[in-house]
């Protein structure tokens, strides 16, 4: 397996994605989840047991939470076995908050 020195040295170091000197995701404002909020709220937990702990709400910005792609490939395996639903690493970055995680989730259980 041959991994390239450019994309091995940008999967080493955790990255917020800035324009501007601002955050994309605060451009943005948060639309209403439409998973249920337990669920929001699990997501949530499942990603502070991750990110050290840290205080996630459900709009929170995974990457400026601190996250990595090794700490996402963690969360999408324990997403897959305490949630019956495999995501892919790119629907989840994608996402990029709890609330749109847990709406991916939800509609992987109704097969949407």
């Amino acid at each position: 397996m041959v991994v390239r020195k450019e994309r091995l040295a940008m999967e080493s170091s955790p990255q917020v994605h800035q324009r501007g000197g601002q955050d994309e995701a605060s451009d943005r404002q948060a639309a209403p989840s439409s998973a249920p909020e337990a669920l929001v709220r699990g997501i949530s937990a499942l990603w502070a047991e991750h990110l050290d702990g840290c205080d996630v709400g459900p709009d929170d910005d995974f990457f400026a939470l601190g996250g990595n792609s090794l700490i996402g490939i963690k969360i999408i395996d324990r997403v897959s076995q305490d949630y019956g639903v495999r995501l892919s690493v790119r629907a989840f970055y994608l996402a990029q908050t709890p609330a749109r995680v847990a709406e991916l989730i939800e509609q992987g259980r109704t097969g949407t």
